[in-house]
């Protein structure tokens, strides 16, 4: 194999041109790294931001809409119910009403938000897009706290006794104590989830901006299971159609 040797440098001209053909080959080396780099992170920023919308949209936004609409028809089944404790209605009667009174149970999601801060991808977006991400996902974990509470709280309604006669005045304070529990968990709960509606609107975010995976059969985070969830409660009848309403102005 021939070797050409390099040619030797006749002159400062010749020597500062092959120190610029170098100079040059570095710079569009690093100009490259820098672009394709920048592409990367404008890619991870989207999917992650995709992944946060897809979080917002199918999961915690609809069942905050679902709690906003179901808030009426709580109060008054707990309405229902001081008034027959207070009526000093039978006890078959009283087992009816609590046997209606039932609430969805629901795990508030942060997953992609804190995937986003382990990627160090919020600095990459607006400060006005992050405080209104922010804002909605520090309310994920009041809720979930407020709605493990309320299920608690619930049980003690169903703790009532189902053989026996009239009720005793021990009963009828325990069910009167737990019927103002649940309406103070009902009023938290509504609260943080008008919050959450509104930082959704913020956002822009929309009911139909979920899309399920492709091969997904799950309906976890199918934004209609709220409205499935509530058809099947005796209860909620009233409050399907103000739901249905409020996933409509979503969109």
């Amino acid at each position: 194999m021939e070797v050409h040797k390099p040619k030797p440098v006749r002159s400062w001209g010749e020597f500062f041109s092959e120190v610029a053909i170098v100079l040059l080959g570095i710079v569009i080396a690093l100009a490259g790294e820098q672009a394709l780099q920048a592409l990367e992170l404008h890619h991870k920023v989207h999917l992650i931001g995709e992944e946060m919308r897809q979080e917002v949209a199918g999961d915690d936004g609809p069942q905050a809409l679902q709690r906003i609409a179901l808030s009426p028809c709580i109060n008054q089944e707990l309405d229902a119910i001081r008034s027959s404790v207070e009526q000093r209605a039978e006890r078959s009667v009283m087992l009816e009403a609590v046997d209606r009174f039932a609430t969805p149970r629901h795990t508030w999601d942060s997953t992609a938000y804190q995937a986003a801060i382990s990627a160090g991808t919020l600095s990459q977006m607006s400060v006005e897009r992050v405080d209104a991400m922010s804002r909605f996902y520090s309310l994920m974990p009041v809720l979930e706290n407020a709605n493990e509470r309320e299920f608690r709280d619930g049980a003690a309604l169903s703790a009532l006794s189902r053989v026996g006669g009239p009720l005793t005045d021990a009963e009828r304070g325990q069910l009167l104590g737990t019927v103002e529990t649940l309406r103070r968990d009902d009023a938290e709960i509504l609260r943080f989830a008008l919050l959450a509606e509104a930082a959704m609107r913020q956002l822009g975010i929309a009911i139909t901006d979920y899309r399920p995976l492709a091969g997904n059969v799950s309906t976890l985070q199918d934004p209609q299971r709220v409205i499935i969830e509530l058809e099947k409660l005796p209860m909620a009848q009233q409050c399907v159609d103000d739901l249905k309403k409020a996933m409509e102005s979503r969109r």
